[in-house]
This record gives structure tokens, sequence and C-alpha cells, in this order.
């Protein structure tokens, strides 16, 4: 998977200066690994969201992404940048930075 690295983001970002700059993760289930929960924090306030998904695919991430975080409850423009993991169910940022005009950013891989 390509695309931009956490370097890139705007120095403003990392130190919380700016709203609209959100983190993004799956949550696991561990009553069955199918199951999954799309968790959003944006990085100023730490305005909390979570969303039901039914798995932790690219497509159930857009669907989440679009009905639960990035629909009509926030003004356009809360979603500036993005910065996720490097998880399979984010394959589909090319489509969430068409769509909704935000850009993302993938974290670095550590080896420990």
């Amino acid at each position: 998977m390509v695309g931009k690295s956490i370097q890139q983001r705007p120095k403003e970002v990392r130190s919380r200066e700016m709203w609209g700059h959100w983190e993004l993760d799956t949550v696991v289930s561990s009553r069955g690994k199918s199951k999954a929960c799309l968790d959003s924090v944006e990085r100023k306030t730490l305005l909390y969201t979570a969303i039901k998904m039914p798995d932790r695919t690219a497509l159930s991430m857009e669907i989440a992404f679009g009905v639960g975080v990035a629909a009509p409850q926030f003004p356009l423009g809360t979603f500036q940048a993005a910065t996720v993991g490097r998880g399979k169910e984010f394959a589909c940022y090319a489509s969430l930075e068409s769509v909704y005009n935000l850009e993302v950013y993938f974290a670095d891989l550590y080896l420990f």
C-alpha cells in the first residue's frame, strides 16, 4: 500500500494546534474476529467516535467513515486530514481522499 507518510504531515498537526486532524484505527472484537469497530479521535479536542463495522475490509471502512464519521453531523471541513495505520482496511485511502477532500497519512512501520 502506497500513501503519504506521517512524516509529511504538517507540523501543526503534531502539536495539536489545528482542528480537523483525526486519527483513525480499527478495533477487533474478542467475540468474533470478523467484527470490528472504527475508532476516530480528533487530535485537538480529543472528540471520539466509534462506529461498528461488520468486518475489517476496505469497503466496510469506507461505509463506516462515510455514514458514521464524516456524515452530516459534522460541518464541511471538519475532516482535513487523517492519520491511519497500515491495515488492509485502509486500502480505500485514495477514495477517502477524493470523496471527502481529506489528506490521509500512514503511520510508520516499526519493527520490534
